[in-house]
């Protein structure tokens, strides 16, 4: 059934239908004309806000539409957990196309819903408008952070050691995979796919880490590990030098240089989208979190540069040569 013959009003009550309703002491979500949402004494209100365009952001050609709302919700949270937060509203805007399914639109909301279930939150709003071009997703999330444990940016100094909770390259690797219709193993083929459509934000250890005291500045790799670390040195009013032999690549991503014919190392520097936390720790706490990390979440935080004065990114090559580094990734409004 298309969306024209069941109407916005019938298409919003099959969707409230499919979320369900607040049940949180005090709270108003979807149904009225805003809600009404009661932060945590002690709390900041965390907000952040993405917008996805089909042709820009996703291809509806390359998966599921319920892989569609799982990633969509998903990088919002990851948002959150960059700063040490826990996520807890999302309000849902559409601009949908005229041609599409409400079976399409329903089967979106389950891949947000998994997604909100999955991190205890609740679908507060939103909106939906007919479109004439693509389909455009707008996705708003709300949470909270004690004020004493919230991560920036800004924070970074000389000598501490960075780190990623995760390794690199897997998510870009999924999209070259789509992209160039490479031929490949379907074993790598679902693996990288995996890690492009379903990324996992990492709200339970950046909480940990919050609360650890030892992390310094923190953000979630969205735009890629060089793009992001750059973030953290404007901010900080620094530079970073970067280990090429530390660099934590995932197995799909070599395995996709390989079949390209390209640099593992620029998939993980560049390729975006992995949504795995990069972090500075304060030297002096470095030992005793990166091993209560590993005890914690049986996972290690992989070390691979530092912070230094100097500005700039910079990369200790494996034949011990220097050279100064510059992304070279996606960036809107420059064509690439």
């Amino acid at each position: 059934m298309q969306i024209s013959d069941l109407g916005e009003r019938a298409l919003i009550k099959k969707i409230t239908e499919l979320l369900g309703h607040s049940d949180a002491p005090g709270e108003v979500g979807i149904g009225d004309d805003a809600a009404l949402i009661k932060p945590g004494e002690g709390m900041w209100l965390l907000t952040t806000k993405d917008m996805l365009v089909e042709g820009v952001h996703f291809l509806l050609s390359a998966g599921s539409a319920i892989d569609l709302g799982y990633k969509s919700l998903a990088v919002n949270v990851s948002d959150i957990a960059a700063m040490g937060g826990t996520p807890r509203h999302a309000y849902i805007g559409l601009a949908i196309p005229k041609s599409t399914t409400v079976e399409f639109i329903l089967d979106f909301y389950r891949g947000v819903k998994e997604v909100a279930d999955k991190y205890g939150m609740q679908i507060s709003g939103g909106d939906t408008v007919a479109s004439l071009g693509p389909l455009v997703i707008s996705i708003t999330v709300q949470g909270e952070v004690k004020r004493e444990h919230v991560l920036l940016r800004s924070g970074a100094s000389p000598g501490d050691i960075l780190c990623v909770t995760g390794s690199l390259g897997a998510s870009a690797a999924g999209l070259a995979i789509i992209l160039d219709k490479l031929d490949c193993p379907e074993g790598l083929r679902q693996e990288a796919f995996r890690f492009h459509a379903r990324p996992m934000p990492r709200v339970t250890e950046a909480a940990y880490l919050a609360e650890s005291g030892g992390v310094s500045a923190a953000l979630d790799i969205s735009d890629g590990l060089l793009k992001d670390l750059e973030e953290i040195c404007e901010a900080s009013g620094c530079g970073a030098v970067i280990c090429e032999e530390q660099l934590p690549i995932h197995p799909a991503a070599k395995a996709v240089a390989a079949l390209q014919g390209s640099s593992p190392g620029q998939l993980a520097l560049n390729g975006g989208e992995d949504y795995e936390l990069l972090i500075a720790v304060r030297p002096n706490q470095y030992d005793l979190l990166t091993q209560e990390y590993l005890s914690r979440f049986g996972t290690a935080l992989h070390a691979f540069g530092k912070i230094c004065e100097e500005s700039g990114i910079w990369l200790i090559k494996e034949n011990g040569k220097r050279e100064k580094l510059s992304f070279t990734g996606f960036q809107h409004f420059r064509g690439g």
